[in-house]
């Protein structure tokens, strides 16, 4: 027995939706510059300049979302690359946001794990055979 699955218009219109990544915009743009910029190239269901969280100021890039996956391929090959108040911006498919490390820089990367130092008290490293100390051996200080 065939079952039909029926979706509604609003399910379409989410699944149609394409958000696109605006970098290298002048610092002083808000949402509404960008939506203005973009509008000319189809219905903008949502646009956003993200900012600094602690002096709200922005970062430089952006995100808008067409209601038209065709709309949004048309604005990213006429605006990618173009010269807006002195600054070329790149356009280009949005991908999902990833998580990143817990923010510890030291323990791995793209250099891989960081080579771990033992302390030792002996003080058999900074001596010669005569108990003479030759001061830091590791070249630490």
């Amino acid at each position: 027995m065939e079952t039909e699955v029926m979706t509604s218009p609003a399910a379409d219109a989410a699944s149609s939706l394409t958000k696109l990544y605006v970098g290298s915009l002048p610092y002083n743009w808000t949402a509404e510059h960008l939506e203005e910029a973009f509008k000319a190239y189809g219905p903008v269901a949502s646009a956003a300049v993200v900012a600094d969280q602690i002096t709200h100021r922005s970062k430089g890039f952006g995100f808008v979302e067409f209601e038209s996956g065709n709309d949004a391929k048309k604005a990213m090959t006429e605006l990618n690359g173009r010269e807006i108040e002195g600054r070329s911006i790149s356009v280009r498919e949005a991908r999902p946001h990833t998580e990143r490390s817990n923010g510890d820089r030291m323990s791995s990367g793209p250099r891989g794990v960081r080579e771990r130092y033992t302390f030792s008290t002996d003080n058999t490293e900074s001596t010669d055979t005569t108990g003479r100390s030759y001061g830091n051996r590791r070249g630490w200080w």
